[in-house]
């Protein structure tokens, strides 16, 4: 029975260690499944400091652990409550200042798990509010089997941190244990296998112990019970040595260094008022260990780096690695480009990242570090890329999780043809580095120069690159350099595990601005823009990447908590965004560098003369036109020429983009419906819009970007509806998706034969754009008439002019416009040739009608693609006076009456009774125009029976009969 008993509490005691704090207390300290338990939760002592000082109501997120595997990956098991559920048994109740206590009156009955389940290994929470807004960590607890168990309560460390003394410190040993007997027989404490105090018959030992050397101590305490049962807990206690003071080798920066033999590393971290720092992982056996205590060069206070050289490395082989800050802070490297989370990476599919290392569960917490020393290396096909010009991008936006089934690095490498084919050359990422979670837009960035492993393997992007420059795309990157995510060493590194405080001394944040989100970064501070300028040359020196698109470059300045500085013209942030542009110049003098500003024009105008490209949000106007509502819609602004001191085409004008709705979706939600012939709320009028709305962006000079799926009309199918950012459904279905969640993926778009042709209809005007420097140059002239129903374009170049004309009306219409040369001129959609003798032209055009003249030949686009399927042609112009049947007939109380004028004429509709008294006139116009024309009339005021609409034009007249029933 003695060999039995101590059996089963070696197997308990050799369990991995589970990570908890002393956020959580329990009453008793040791709970079991069999009795209640009371749990107290610190909001002071947490990692995270979200709940500090909250005062409403705060509930728990909670399951249980039920297996040792669950204990390793982090898995919960009977999860009391969807997230965001306020059930009342989980509201906390508030005992005291930060202070909340959860009571348990029977764990098994409270998580509702099964007798069958064997046994339950610990309780798991996140306290939230009730918002969710705010919430702690992963937090857990312990669940004691019945029997004898004993542990250090003081002095208290976590099952994973020693506890860090001074030289000839006493340190106060105080240890509890509990027994179904009711009091222990004996507890013993052991100085490694010394015994250096002892107690009987009581279930607490207290002892102070003076430490007289550096280096690592081992402490282990023993206590036995009558029935011969023995439990077992240990703990070690670490007295650094002294910090040794030493420059860093020549060439050596903050990061991890590899050395040229294959086996030996330089790690470096950035670590001002911090103590000391030790390295741990793989090669120390997850342990504090005096001969991984790493140096440090101080050149004064605020500029301190600790660094260490470690050898003995195999080549080839991968190692796990964080720096252990001050006793307290585990941390990844702020260089890594490989990390590995303890929760998130069960979840990433072996096909997207095959032979992903595992995360070193029960030996650590937090993000970890992966290194490669010797690793392979990549040979690059492409060497000599040559990157289009800015001015003649036309960049592909996409979401890699949204745009693919399977949202991975290799897929997309495959996809590249459906890309190259519309006509792109370039494709812009939206953030790829790693972020928290799985599934994001990527703005919560957590490791800057690292990959997320959701997306693949470095290897797997460098092959995208690859296929991309064979292609003649090039990769611009979505980077987020305004703020960082908790989980970033930018923002561990100076926190506390104990207070959860990162804002407070951080050197490397400054004050938040309206737009901002996480942890605001300040550009104005030394190592801030080391940092940035080492990313910036990290991804175009190690992937060949070609640019980035800088997301909310307004906060690149610590003064823009001050709003007239946020969104006005502020000289502290233009000197810093030219200071990071011509560091990464310096390094590659032709990448991209695109910025999300959207500041006051005359700062917009200053950066973009520079060199910069700016970001052009055009959605409003373009969406306007669309839907067939001109009044609204104005294009001037998408032209550079347009914008006040802007001397070049450094404008990115765009129809729709990540942040803005889709054009379909308010196509069809809420397109013109005044004309039955032509309702743009019509799924096949709508898609058939997009067309003539491309023309009139694609065809501009000035590089353009598009969103993905536009190509096929996305937005017009379930689900696919981007909420706003306030939290509400806005415009929306609250079925919808949220704004950042997962959309549709809709491949199927491609097959269907309308959506197909816009997609064919983009791919010519890009392919029209690429023709000729007409479409692109600087030197073309332009000029326009972009508001009203008719809208036109002539753009001239010394070698060919052009002269586009729509109708975005719902009704036709005429215009007038004179063409810039006489002789031939070339229809791009029809395929036509147009004698001009006449500089001035007359054209007669139908709702949606786009004519696309180019004045030298080129190919024309492919047949019919500019047309609805089934159509040869647009609707064309009526060739007789016509009154259609008024729908609905019979009516109650009201009815369309649409009728047909073939051209400029008197008309008058009149409605009469059925003895020839005339009830009211609906039209009266002595110089009509032509085209098809609906209009309403209302019979409320009328009786039931029959009723004639008259159309009178000269001598001509028309009749219909219609009918009200009351």
């Amino acid at each position: 029975m003695k060999l039995k008993a101590l059996i089963l509490i070696t197997i308990v005691w050799l369990l991995p260690a589970a990570i908890f704090s002393q956020a959580i207390t329990t009453e008793p300290a040791f709970p079991s499944v069999d009795n209640s338990v009371t749990i107290t939760f610190d909001a002071t002592e947490a990692s995270r400091s979200d709940l500090v000082g909250f005062t409403g109501e705060l509930y728990a997120h909670t399951g249980v652990i039920v297996s040792e595997s669950d204990q390793n990956s982090g898995r919960w098991s009977y999860v009391v409550s969807d997230w965001g559920e306020n059930l009342s048994q989980l509201r906390l109740t508030n005992v005291g200042s930060n202070l909340w206590e959860l009571k348990i009156d029977d764990i098994r009955e409270f998580y509702d798990v099964p007798q069958s389940v064997d046994r339950i290994y610990q309780l798991a929470f996140v306290f939230r509010s009730a918002d969710t807004n705010l919430q702690s960590e992963d937090l857990f607890v312990d669940i004691f089997e019945a029997g004898i168990t004993v542990r250090f309560s003081q002095p208290f460390t976590t099952t994973l941190n020693p506890y860090f003394a001074g030289i000839n410190e006493a340190v106060d040993f105080e240890i509890e244990g509990t027994t179904p007997a009711g009091t222990l027989t004996s507890i013993t404490l052991f100085d490694k296998n010394t015994a250096i105090a002892s107690v009987t018959n009581s279930n607490t030992l207290e002892f102070s112990y003076e430490i007289t050397s550096t280096g690592r101590t081992d402490f282990y305490v023993i206590a036995e019970d009558e029935e011969g049962g023995i439990a077992k807990d240990s703990l070690y206690v670490i007295v650094n040595p002294e910090v040794n003071r030493q420059p860093r080798p020549d060439s050596i920066e903050d990061g991890i260094t590899y050395h040229a033999d294959g086996s030996t590393v330089t790690f470096s971290i950035f670590a001002p008022t911090k103590e000391f720092v030790y390295l741990i992982g793989d090669f120390s056996d997850w342990e504090v260990r005096e001969e991984y205590f790493m140096n440090l060069e101080e050149i004064n206070s605020q500029t301190a780096h600790f660094w260490l050289t470690v050898g003995g490395l195999t080549p080839g082989e991968e190692y796990r690695f964080q720096y252990f800050v001050n006793g307290e802070i585990r941390t990844a490297d702020l260089f890594s480009e490989l990390v590995l989370d303890p929760n998130l990476d069960q979840f990433i599919s072996s096909s997207v990242y095959p032979d992903r290392p595992a995360y070193p569960q029960g030996l650590t917490e937090h993000s970890v570090t992966v290194i490669h020393p010797g690793r392979e290396v990549y040979e690059w096909e492409i060497t000599n890329f040559e990157r289009p010009p800015k001015e003649e991008l036309v960049i592909y936006e996409l979401l890699l999780r949204d745009f693919l089934d399977e949202s991975s690095f290799d897929v997309l490498a495959d996809t590249l043809g459906y890309l190259e084919r519309l006509g792109i050359n370039a494709v812009e990422l939206m953030p790829v580095s790693e972020f928290d979670g799985n599934l994001s837009w990527g703005y919560n960035p957590s490791f800057h120069g690292a990959l997320d492993k959701s997306y693949g393997t470095r290897q797997a992007f460098k092959r995208f690159v690859d296929e991309a420059h064979k292609r003649g795309i090039a990769v611009i990157l979505d980077v987020v350099y305004n703020h960082a995510h908790d989980k970033s060493p930018l923002i561990r590194t100076f926190g506390s595990n104990r207070s959860g405080v990162f804002q407070t001394g951080n050197p490397l944040l400054g004050p938040g601005h309206a737009y901002n989100v996480f942890f605001h970064l300040n550009h104005d501070h030394a190592y801030i823009r080391y940092w940035l300028d080492r990313m910036n040359r990290y991804w175009v020196e190690t992937y060949n990447i070609d640019g980035y698109r800088f997301d909310l470059t307004k906060g690149f300045a610590s003064n823009v908590n001050d709003q007239s500085l946020l969104d006005g013209n502020n000289p502290q942030r233009i000197a810093n965004l030219k200071r990071m542009a011509d560091e990464l110049w310096a390094f590659d003098d032709d990448v991209y560098i695109i910025l999300e500003h959207f500041a006051a024009n005359s700062e917009e105008s200053e950066l973009a003369n520079y060199g910069m490209l700016l970001w052009g949000n055009h959605n409003r106007n373009y969406n306007q036109a669309s839907m067939g509502y001109t009044q609204n819609s104005n294009f001037q602004g998408v032209h550079f020429s347009n914008r006040q001191g802007w001397v070049n085409q450094h404008l990115i004008g765009y129809m729709e983009s990540h942040d803005e709705q889709w054009l379909m979706y308010r196509n069809l939600a809420y397109g013109n419906d005044d004309n039955p012939d032509h309702n743009v709320t019509d799924l096949d009028i709508a898609l058939n819009r997009q067309k003539l709305t491309a023309a009139f962006f694609l065809t501009l000079p000035g590089p353009k970007m598009l969103w993905q799926f536009g190509e096929l009309g996305y937005g017009s199918g379930p689900g696919e509806c981007l909420k706003p950012g306030d939290g509400s459904s806005g415009e929306c279905s609250p079925s919808d998706p949220g704004r950042t969640a997962e959309k549709p993926v809709r491949w199927e778009y491609y097959q269907d034969e309308e959506r197909n042709r816009v997609y064919k209809s983009w791919s010519e005007l890009l392919r029209l754009r690429h023709s000729s420097p007409v479409f692109t140059s600087s030197e073309t002239e332009f000029e326009s008439s972009l508001s009203g129903n008719v809208k036109w374009i002539k753009l001239r170049h010394n070698e060919m002019d052009v002269v586009i004309i729509g109708n975005f009306g719902v009704n036709f219409e005429e215009s007038t416009i004179d063409f810039t040369t006489q002789g031939d001129w070339y229809e791009f959609v029809t395929g036509t040739l147009l004698n001009v003798d006449e500089m001035s032209q007359r054209f007669d055009l139908a709702p949606g009608e786009l004519k696309l003249y180019t004045s030298e030949y080129t190919d024309p686009a492919e047949s019919e693609i500019f047309y609805r399927v089934g159509e040869s042609g647009f609707v064309q112009i009526p060739d007789e006076f016509l009154i259609k049947p008024n729908y609905p007939n019979p009516f109650n109380p009201g009815t369309n009456v649409t009728y047909t004028v073939p051209e400029q004429a008197p008309v008058r509709l009149d409605v009469f009774d059925i003895l020839g008294r005339r009830v009211t006139t609906l039209v009266n116009d002595e110089s009509h125009s032509r085209g098809s024309f609906t209009i309403r009339f209302d019979g409320s005021q009328l009786s039931s029976g029959v009723y004639i609409v008259r159309l009178v034009s000269g001598s001509t007249s028309r009749v219909e009969k219609m009918t009200l029933i009351k």
